[in-house]
């Protein structure tokens, strides 16, 4: 039999669920103490790929994607109901009158 029921935390007066520790923390915050210092170099450097290879540039600026744009996930749609016309469409379509075009073909 376990000890506690399912849902139920062994501390309650613990880290509460999705915090960081404080290691994870402190690395996030040091790596973004440096990455603000080196932007302009950064930004410097992929002017200089560009300059002397578009190619590694393209990759470079790829590899980079995941860090800053999110992933694409495909999701399926199901509609679990019949197809039904606007309301609007039948008050549409009775009051719409074609014009008599047989004038035109007598000419």
């Amino acid at each position: 039999m376990a000890k506690y029921e399912k849902g139920q935390s062994g501390n309650p007066a613990g880290r509460p669920k999705g915090t960081e520790n404080k290691v994870t923390k402190e690395s996030r915050q040091l790596f973004q103490a440096i990455m603000d210092g080196e932007v302009m170099h950064i930004e410097e450097a992929l002017a200089l790929l560009r300059e002397n290879n578009a190619e590694k540039y393209i990759k470079a600026l790829a590899s980079l994607f995941p860090y800053f744009m999110p992933k694409k996930v495909e999701a399926e749609i199901s509609v679990n109901e019949a197809p039904k016309e606007p309301s609007w469409f039948g008050e549409t379509a009775d009051h719409h009158v074609m014009p008599d075009t047989s004038a035109l073909l007598d000419e």
